[in-house]
């Protein structure tokens, strides 16, 4: 493997989008036909707002790795950042199709899908990101990345590019909460909350939550404690129909 490719994922992960790309481009100078980093030169030139440049490195890494799910996946995020909604959920199903268990891929898909109008087909993705989630254990209170040894860098280069952090679990759990699912909304913000307490206290859910419950004409309590934390959910039969989806 190009020593510098190790460097690349390492600024990669640390969002140095400048400096992880300068290393993938050396790479690239050595080994032109390496997929994986054109895919992460890519996603890092997607980051960066060179669009046009970004897509021109992800279609080279497809067409090098057709079955490289990494590749299609990173096409989702850099059409995603350039609001692309359609276009980047085509991309996620080639992703997820290639890595069927892929938790991250599945929500970002949902996202995709909503945002570009499928309410139906978003609520699918969400529901198999959160039946995967169920099957990935929590995180474990442990060193910051940045304290981390470099070499532990290299074995992140597979996790997806924001997986289990707070902020795409409080992204699923706000569609689950406008699209009704309050208990797998719940669920998806407790794990929020694990990662990053004071980002889940400071998002809209916990808002969002209790303007729901008023609205429907409950009382103002919501699920989630006064520390931010979900209280339980009680048992028993849900009323049918959809909630009513917040502007």
């Amino acid at each position: 493997m190009h020593p510098r490719y190790d460097i690349g994922v390492h600024y990669f992960l640390r969002q140095d989008y400048e400096n992880g790309a300068n290393a993938f481009r050396d790479v690239l100078r050595d080994q032109p036909d390496d997929a994986r980093s054109w895919s992460y030169y890519g996603i890092c030139l997607a980051h960066l707002g060179r669009g046009a440049e970004a897509e021109e490195a992800l279609a080279r890494a497809i067409r090098l790795a057709p079955g490289n799910g990494e590749a299609w996946f990173h096409l989702g995020v850099a059409r995603s950042l350039r609001e692309e909604w359609m276009q980047a959920a085509t991309a996620y199903r080639h992703a997820v199709g290639l890595v069927p268990d892929d938790m991250v891929g599945w929500h970002r898909l949902g996202v995709a899908l909503a945002e570009s109008g499928d309410e139906a087909g978003a609520a699918v993705a969400f529901e198999r990101a959160l039946v995967l989630s169920r099957d990935v254990p929590p995180a474990l209170p442990g060193p910051d990345r940045e304290e981390r040894p470099a070499d532990d860098h290299v074995e992140e280069a597979g996790d997806r590019e924001g997986s289990r952090e707070a902020k795409s679990w409080l992204e699923l759990a706000l569609s689950l909460l406008s699209l009704g699912e309050e208990e797998e909304a719940v669920a998806a913000y407790e794990r929020a909350y694990t990662l990053d307490p004071r980002r889940a206290q400071n998002s809209l859910f916990r808002p969002m939550l209790r303007l729901l419950t008023v609205v429907e004409g409950g009382p103002e309590e919501d699920t989630v404690g006064d520390e931010g934390r979900p209280a339980p959910v009680p048992e028993g039969p849900r009323p049918p129909g959809r909630r009513p989806e917040v502007g």
